[in-house]
């Protein structure tokens, strides 16, 4: 375990935020500790486990993002498997957003590409030359996975001897798993193309759904989640970093996936079996939630920050 201080302010003063489980925690007994610097307004996870320690904290549950397509998979795990496969056409359409080039010229490097799905439908969909395309994956089990089944070029960590530059550079629900924020974000200044844009995806820790389920929602996800960022604080971690934030959009699917897992969370904090009506309820919850999202998009449960290098001609508030 270590106590670290706010990577934006440096400070070692906090306040205590919120006690939250870990949701993969069969006992109900282990919690975490959710502090807000009293200098930048972070949410951060202190104390936390160190970088070696985390490690087994991905591995004690079904962890989505490392889900492989599988005989021996469970109904839940087959319905997310088939969810994130519809949605790449989305996430792929707000990451090449504005791409100037054409395709088959455009290079991405994805931090945290896992079993690296979202590259590969960049190769498979939009003519992007495998050769054009990295991955960053510190699991390496899921980087055995994209680098056997999609070819791709992956990476237990950042490179910054890369020999090219990229024009889009993603970290998609990636930056809050990260101990080494600045290592990282250098590496990202010094790899994106003058005129490239980096995309980042985040829960928000004011949105509704946090509100309201409180330590029971599940995008807290100690202790895989570290940090736990606003934009004004996203804004002012990047800025340590001459990268400038000019868009933001709220990202609508998460409300459903964060509202029926709070729901279910909460139902297994409480004691209670998830069943049929149960999950009912948190389908309709779900629905609500994404209504409410939809009319009130500052409250959303994620959202896609869109940022470039400071000084570039485009540079601005949008």
């Amino acid at each position: 375990m270590e106590t670290v201080p706010c990577p934006i302010s440096n400070s070692m003063e906090f306040s205590p935020w919120l006690q939250v489980p870990d949701r993969f925690d069969s006992t109900g007994i282990m919690s975490w500790q959710i502090v807000q610097s009293c200098a930048s307004g972070l949410l951060m996870l202190n104390p936390r486990p160190d970088s070696f320690e985390s490690t087994s904290h991905y591995r004690n549950g079904p962890y989505e993002p490392y889900l492989q397509k599988s005989s021996n998979s469970s109904l839940g795990e087959r319905v997310y498997l088939a969810a994130r496969s519809l949605l790449l056409r989305y996430r792929a359409s707000l990451i090449l957003n504005e791409a100037v080039k054409p395709f088959e010229r455009l290079s991405i490097l994805e931090i945290g590409c896992a079993t690296g799905e979202l590259l590969n439908f960049f190769h498979r969909s939009k003519a992007i030359p495998l050769r054009n395309l990295a991955g960053v994956e510190p699991d390496a089990a899921s980087a055995g996975y994209a680098q056997k089944v999609f070819g791709l070029r992956v990476s237990p960590f950042l490179q910054v001897g890369y020999p090219d530059t990229f024009d889009r550079i993603v970290l998609w629900h990636t930056l809050e798993h990260l101990h080494k924020l600045h290592e990282t974000l250098d590496g990202v200044a010094s790899l994106l193309e003058p005129d490239g844009v980096l995309v980042i995806a985040l829960p928000n820790p004011a949105s509704y759904g946090a509100n309201y389920y409180r330590e029971n929602w599940v995008a807290w996800d100690a202790p895989r989640h570290l940090f736990h960022f606003m934009p004004e604080t996203l804004e002012k971690l990047l800025e340590v970093h001459h990268l400038h934030l000019f868009k933001r959009l709220p990202y609508l699917p998460d409300a459903l996936y964060n509202t029926f897992y709070s729901e279910k969370l909460r139902c297994k904090r409480a004691g209670l079996r998830f069943h049929l009506l149960q999950r009912a309820i948190a389908l309709g919850a779900a629905t609500i939630s994404l209504g409410k999202e939809t009319l009130w998009p500052k409250e959303a449960s994620s959202f896609i920050y869109f940022a470039r290098k400071t000084g570039h001609k485009k540079e601005h508030q949008e």
